[in-house]
């Protein structure tokens, strides 16, 4: 079956999701439509050219309401509120809100109740969606009954829950620390700016390619969210001068002693079975760099694992902070377009 979507907004994500559907061939992801107050003609400009991703692999042009990506014709909106976009009018059964500004779960709701959709993924750590739902950690959950607005959190999210998805049930996790640092945003500015900055602290307003910019985001939270059985977390963030790639780690206390080992063995075999695309494992020594256009939540990278005689361990992974994410988002969408509810999904695996 194909899952028919709308996307709301353009940008870095909205474009990650476009190309990647129209570089997979039979995805099972038709994209119907996308809302964006770009013109059309810019719009097919910044799918045709990108920085970080270079030159769209096909052709894209612009009619005076369509994109035309590789001869598929998607119809185009430009409306600044959601609740004006007319997404049953072009047939979309799923919305990714990918904006950025409509992260409340009652606003992102008025794609349906308004606009005709039958479900929205909001792209981004959302405000009382109705499920938060990380791909291959939990998204077994999914309730097609309850759940109609839903979030997979935020790329590092994604990254550390999946990371500590495998050490909880292989090894069990308590006392934990997470850390992400994370390349460029669209938000950050390239000069200092005092105002018009996506977030409260006015640090968040430097210029992105100067310092290392720490962030009061709340990643683990949502993290025990989505794995509630961590308890309480610890957690730092910054953001970061590179253009592409991400790491996040995660340090805590495991029910017993673990070796270096017996942990990357863990991942190994998570990456290979039942957690396969959404957690990759590199033998290498690797940097950001090389995360880049990885499909996976996570990369996971042995070479920074530790542990300690008393059940102590830190482990790291890398992500890509677009493609990933983009990635799980349509994972998710693939999910909710599903009337039926999706146990027998569960990610699971024998115990140590």
């Amino acid at each position: 079956m194909t899952v028919t979507i709308g996307i709301n907004g353009l940008g870095r994500i909205g474009r990650s999701i476009t190309r990647i559907v129209a570089g997979a061939g039979d995805s099972g992801i038709s994209i119907a439509a996308v809302n964006d107050l770009a013109s059309t003609e810019k719009m097919a400009y910044g799918l045709r050219r990108d920085s970080i991703r270079g030159a769209f692999p096909g052709t894209v042009t612009a009619r005076a309401d369509h994109l035309v990506v590789n001869d598929h014709a998607i119809r185009v909106f430009h409306h600044a509120q959601p609740e004006r976009i007319p997404w049953a009018d072009a047939g979309v059964d799923v919305v990714i809100e990918a904006t950025g500004k409509f992260r409340a779960g009652t606003t992102a709701r008025t794609h349906i109740t308004h606009g005709g959709a039958r479900k929205v993924v909001i792209s981004a750590s959302a405000d009382n969606p109705d499920a938060f739902l990380v791909y291959g950690a939990n998204h077994h959950t999914y309730d097609p009954g309850r759940h109609d607005v839903v979030s997979p959190g935020s790329c590092g999210v994604n990254a550390l829950t999946i990371m500590a998805k495998v050490l909880l049930d292989r090894f069990g996790l308590r006392s934990v620390h997470t850390s992400v640092v994370l390349a460029t945003q669209g938000w950050q500015r390239a000069q200092d700016s005092v105002v018009g900055t996506s977030r409260d602290d006015p640090r968040l307003g430097r210029a992105t390619g100067e310092s290392i910019i720490p962030h009061n985001y709340v990643v683990g939270d949502l993290v025990r969210v989505v794995l509630p059985e961590i308890g309480e977390m610890r957690y730092s963030y910054y953001c970061v001068p590179t253009p592409i790639g991400s790491l996040a780690e995660i340090s805590g206390q495991t029910d017993r002693p673990v070796s270096v080992e017996e942990v990357n063995r863990a991942m190994a075999e998570a990456a290979g079975g039942p957690l396969r695309g959404i957690l990759a494992y590199d033998p290498d020594p690797t940097v950001s760099i090389d995360v880049k256009n990885n499909p996976a939540s996570c990369l996971f990278d042995p070479s920074g694992t530790q542990t300690t005689a008393d059940g102590g361990v830190k482990v790291r992974g890398w992500f890509d902070n677009e493609w990933g994410f983009s990635n799980r988002l349509l994972d998710i969408a693939r999910l909710v377009s599903d009337r039926s509810p999706v146990t027998s999904r569960r990610v699971t695996w024998s115990i140590a």
